[in-house]
């Protein structure tokens, strides 16, 4: 499942959670604006942490994001980190 957010002004997690409950599958990407710009790394931190548990593989955060949030994902995700932004292509490959 990917989960696409425009702007998540209710929480990414919650939306991540949500999505996951309604339709009972792993989530193997969140792409879009988290909403996050302006959280510190500790607030940042622990929406990773969320995600991981989760089950989230890979993470694209944009938008309102904010630099270090994208930053922190990076970090975190390491090779599961999606750099992506106006006009960027992902292609994704479903599961065998």
């Amino acid at each position: 499942m990917v989960v696409i957010t425009g702007c998540a002004h209710p929480g990414v997690v919650n939306m991540v959670r949500r999505a996951k409950e309604l339709l009972n599958k792993d989530i193997y990407l969140v792409v879009g604006g988290f909403h996050m710009s302006g959280f510190s790394a500790k607030q940042v931190n622990q929406v990773i942490r969320d995600f991981q548990q989760l089950g989230v593989e890979k993470a694209a955060p944009c938008h309102c994001s904010g630099d270090q949030t994208r930053r922190l994902f990076a970090d975190a995700y390491g090779d599961d980190f999606i750099q992506v932004g106006v006009g960027k292509k992902l292609q994704l490959v479903p599961a065998q």
